[in-house]
């Protein structure tokens, strides 16, 4: 048996051992030092293998192991490692993972034990991919289902339920949700839009769209985005917060390389120039894009801006995470294969993702234009 991890819960200021393949929780414990941890950690593992603490529980039916596995994933919620937004995007993989029909029998009926073993490890990958393929509107959404359906077997197989993941090696392959985006986020279409989408808006809400398009900030960004993160000497915008899903809460960006400084175009430095002289919510402390009560936009109001903005240009509906694709796009056009740069200003965890989601934008040309320049180009034409 391995041994069990140890690592540092930040949040709540000590150390942690992960505990789950032993039947405790994934934060077991409170300990002052590193040492400590993992001296219990030793304790714990000799503990379980001579019989004194509780084996993992048995489950028999699949829809009984996918209670155990939400009712865990509620309680990483509860301990604020989740949001509640990828929570219920858990539930509703499952619960159509559960009605896919395997031999005759909804999958959540079958005794999981019988049912993922290594002889019908082939069989059952077949089966599930077939089905989510089959059954899903788009291949992004099918990746995902894969996703919630390899999370629930590696839960089965660390509570010892299972021997293996029979989806272990399974993929649709990168995703198209992208590539489908690209005709949306091509300059011509995004030029349009600022020219003629933005008529008849109002100040606040032409320089959210600007500063989506120039900065590729994440909607929770912006919308949490205060004037003392405005550097308008540098030109520059600072992320070092974010409005959390599912809540009007102000908290830290979405990964620890969330916080990051973006250059700015200086025509919409400019707009933001004029947003601050006209807005009442000024202060260092205030909201750049604030409601008139001061508090944060709600994500419809910026879902309606960008349908309206793209019905008035004439151009195929935007959504409000195509502003961030588009930004993408141009910094890999004059970055080149920079993904460690380009991470950094989009705010990835790592470049490999930044590689993975956006690989098929990058055009190899010179890295002469800078990334402020390659914003303005393409969004001021």
């Amino acid at each position: 048996m391995k041994d069990l991890s140890v690592k540092f819960w930040a949040k709540r200021g000590h150390f942690v051992i992960n505990a789950a393949r032993i039947g405790l929780t994934v934060n077991h414990g409170n300990f002052a030092t590193e040492k400590e941890a993992e001296a219990e950690a030793e304790l714990l593992k000799a503990k379980f293998l001579a019989g004194a603490i509780v084996q993992p529980s048995v489950v028999t039916k699949c829809r009984d192991a996918s209670n155990n596995f939400l009712a865990c994933q509620m309680r990483r919620v509860e301990d604020d490692e989740i949001s509640l937004a990828h929570y219920k995007d858990l539930k509703r993989g499952m619960d159509f993972v559960l009605a896919i029909v395997i031999d005759g029998r909804a999958f959540a009926k079958h005794a999981l034990d019988k049912l993922v073993v290594k002889a019908n490890k082939d069989e059952l990958a077949a089966a599930f991919k077939r089905e989510i393929k089959a059954k899903s509107n788009s291949k992004s959404t099918a990746e995902k289902r894969i996703k919630v359906l390899k999370a629930f077997f590696n839960f089965c197989q660390g509570k010892g339920w299972v021997d293996l993941n029979p989806l272990d090696k399974v993929s649709f392959g990168l995703s198209t949700e992208i590539a489908d985006r690209a005709p949306k986020i091509q300059p011509e279409s995004v030029q349009k839009l600022v020219a003629k989408g933005l008529v008849g808006e109002s100040l606040i809400s032409r320089a959210m769209v600007l500063t989506a398009l120039s900065t590729g900030v994440r909607q929770g960004e912006l919308r949490a985005l205060p004037w003392s993160c405005i550097n308008f000497e540098e030109s520059t915008l600072r992320v070092q917060q974010a409005v959390k899903t599912e809540t009007s809460k102000i908290g830290d960006p979405k990964t620890k390389r969330g916080f990051r400084t973006i250059p700015v175009p200086s025509k919409t430095m400019q707009s933001l120039r004029e947003l601050k002289m006209q807005s009442r919510f000024s202060g260092d402390n205030d909201l750049v894009f604030a409601t008139g009560a001061g508090l944060p936009k709600q994500k419809k109001t910026l879902r309606e801006l960008i349908e309206r903005a793209s019905n008035r240009a004439g151009i195929a509906r935007m959504v409000w995470g195509d502003m961030r694709h588009f930004f993408a796009s141009v910094q890999l056009s004059a970055l080149g294969e920079d993904w460690a740069e380009v991470a950094a200003l989009m705010g990835h965890s790592n470049p490999s993702f930044t590689y993975r989601q956006y690989g098929h934008f990058s055009k190899n040309e010179a890295k002469q234009e800078k990334a402020r320049t390659a914003a303005a180009k393409a969004i001021y034409g």
